[in-house]
């Protein structure tokens, strides 16, 4: 029985030396490096060194020398002089950091008495394009947008954790997905998109926007005229990119037929305002998305300045989509088609065939996502005031 005791003392007398002994080698560095856990050869980089409140307390005013080595090849990357701030929270950042040789690589800072060591992975830079073409290739082979997307995440995820498909996967739905939708500008971005979405709906199916087409339709009775109502159209719905295709290729699409106006035109007339008059409208689904990375650029300079209104701004300098805007008015306008849209064109007024002979449309969408019930008047006013609202509401509350 005192074996027992005896054997069971010093079993406990040393759990609680073992337990001293890594509380006091685990004591929290004085100086913390955050770093991205994978980076591309010969492509610039940065890290932060974030000191501890005691580390700014010491060296306070004090110049130190400090120094940021690859341990792994004993490569001095970058060494200068740090005057510490009085000030807390704060990070030193060093950037232009390169490494050229790809793999593991262990890096560690030096400041006066101080270090504070990281680990990150070297990956050649052609991998960074790979993901993105992945996912454009699977796109126009499976048609699914959201599929090919999810794939190109999945395989840049996975560049990440040592190009292990399985732990990609995993990490893209719980790391990538899950937790970069608690992001409060990301949520942000969702909810505008989400409530606009349901306006379009509301608007279409209330007979709002073909109120509007059936107005125009009235003064619309050449090819000219036909062209140029398609094209107002494209502006003025401006707030998506993608229910103006919807909307207006649908809508537009049996006018244009009777007026013998190409497929082809029709396409370009529609795509040529769906994306450039979002990009360049005062509000849009675009422009939540566009204002969230002026944000994030400013944040990151330090640059204390309204994002709204520098997008505002810029527009005047936006060259492709007022261009593009321009153009495809003018070429309504002026009938002056040259290449396959002339072809197409000059087909389309000689035979009549707004198609070409065995072309076979991408999709045929149906027409009750986009037409309202033929018990429902087509009111222009239907599409008109709730843009407006949008449109008055969101100003005044920017102003506010």
């Amino acid at each position: 029985m005192r074996k027992r005791f005896f054997n069971a003392g010093i079993s406990v007398v040393g759990f609680l030396l073992l337990a001293f002994t890594i509380s006091a080698h685990s004591q929290p560095s004085s100086l913390t490096i955050h770093a991205s856990r994978v980076v591309l050869n010969n492509i610039a980089f940065s890290i932060k060194v974030e000191p501890s409140v005691s580390f700014l307390q010491r060296f306070v005013g004090d110049t130190l020398s400090y120094a940021l080595k690859d341990a792994s090849t004993g490569t001095v990357l970058q060494k200068g002089q740090w005057i510490v701030p009085s000030h807390s929270p704060y990070t030193l950042e060093i950037r232009n950091l390169r490494l050229k040789s790809t793999g593991k690589h262990h890096l560690v800072f030096v400041a006066g008495s101080e270090s504070a060591a990281t680990s990150l992975r070297t990956i050649p830079a052609v991998l960074s394009i790979l993901p993105p073409l992945l996912a454009i290739l699977m796109a126009l082979i499976t048609r699914q947008v959201i599929i090919a997307l999810f794939v190109g995440i999945w395989v840049g995820v996975s560049f990440l954790f040592d190009y292990n498909f399985f732990a990609g996967f995993l990490h893209t739905l719980d790391e990538f997905l899950v937790q970069s939708l608690a992001d409060p500008d990301r949520i942000s971005i969702l909810l505008f998109t989400l409530v606009l979405g349901g306006m379009v709906g509301v608007i279409t199916r209330s007979g709002g926007t073909q109120g509007i087409v059936e107005k125009l339709s009235r003064y619309a009775n050449d090819a000219r005229w036909g062209q140029l109502a398609t094209w107002l159209m494209g502006v003025i719905i401006f707030f998506d990119d993608y229910a103006n295709t919807l909307i207006v290729g649908n809508t537009m699409r049996p006018l244009t037929d009777r007026l013998q106006i190409s497929r082809e035109k029709l396409s370009y007339l529609v795509d040529s305002t769906a994306a450039p008059v979002a990009n360049i409208a005062i509000i849009s689904t675009w422009i939540g998305y566009e204002i969230s990375l002026i944000a994030q650029s400013f944040q990151s300079i330090g640059v204390d300045a309204n994002p709204y209104i520098t997008f505002l701004r810029t527009i005047p300098y936006n060259y492709y989509p007022i261009y593009t805007l321009m153009l495809g008015f003018l070429v309504g306008l002026l009938r002056r088609d040259f290449g396959p849209m002339w072809r197409a064109e000059h087909r389309a007024a000689r035979t009549g065939n707004v198609l070409r002979e065995g072309a076979v449309p991408l999709m045929d969408l149906s027409a009750v996502d986009v037409v309202a019930d033929e018990k429902i008047p087509r009111r222009w006013y239907n599409a008109f005031i709730p843009v407006a609202v949008v449109i008055l509401v969101v100003s005044v509350g920017l102003i506010f």
